[in-house]
Order: structure tokens, then C-alpha cells, then sequence
């Protein structure tokens, strides 16, 4: 019974590590800024709501506050905490 109770404890605070702006299966993150290089050269800085990383390629999407939408190459976006 008690490694139930353990199990259960473990299952359960798994599940809530997940909540957050996070890359919920590779990395433990929460960025709360991204400076992301547009196509003509200029950085656009941006408020993060969430992100996730492409697992099958090098691209990261940048979902920011405002609901834009953002994918590319994780050599033009920068996340940051801060």
C-alpha cells in the first residue's frame, strides 16, 4: 500500500511539472522573452506565452502573448528568461 501511495505521488507531481510555457517533453524551461531574427535582418522582441521544439528538426515555435505565432530555425530565436 505504501508504494502506492508513492507511485501516486510521483504520477501526480509528473503531471503538474508539465504546466508552464515549457517544451513539456524534452526540457524543463519557462522563457518569459524571445528575440527572433526576421526574414529582412531586424531582431523583433516578443513576450512569451509558450514555446515547443520541433523534435524532428532543428526549429523551435514561439507562440506569443498577443496569440502570433512564430517557427523557425532555432538559429533565429533566442529565448530568454528574463
Amino acid at each position: 500500500m505504501k508504494k502506492l501511495a508513492i507511485v501516486a505521488v510521483l504520477m501526480s507531481s509528473l503531471s503538474l511539472a508539465a504546466c508552464g510555457n515549457k517544451d513539456i517533453f524534452a526540457t524543463e524551461y519557462e522563457f518569459k522573452t524571445a528575440e527572433i531574427r526576421m526574414l529582412d535582418g531586424t531582431i523583433k522582441k516578443v513576450n512569451v506565452k509558450a514555446w515547443s521544439r520541433d523534435t524532428e528538426a532543428n526549429n523551435i515555435r514561439v507562440t506569443t502573448t498577443d496569440g502570433t505565432v512564430y517557427y523557425s530555425s532555432s538559429n533565429n530565436i533566442m529565448l530568454i528568461d528574463k
